[in-house]
């Protein structure tokens, strides 16, 4: 699989990773990697875990999260 945005730019690279929100194949140029919290259902509410999990986005996704509420 090629990175998806690589080939809008008439580019055949190789995907690396996979968008955690679209699904798009990413490359390493194009991946915006993050870490995410995670909790787990433990007796009367969520519990976080010891580390953060790797999160992968596309910069499409990447963006949308950080820019915030539309107006």
């Amino acid at each position: 699989m090629n990175c998806f945005d690589c080939t809008q730019e008439q580019k055949n690279v190789p995907a690396v990773a996979i968008c955690c929100h679209c699904g798009t194949g990413i490359c390493a140029g194009h991946m915006l990697l993050s870490t995410e919290e995670v909790h787990h259902e433990v007796g009367t509410g969520p519990a976080w875990g010891k580390r953060s999990a790797r999160r992968a986005t596309c910069r499409t996704c990447g963006g949308a999260e950080h820019e915030g509420p539309a107006a």
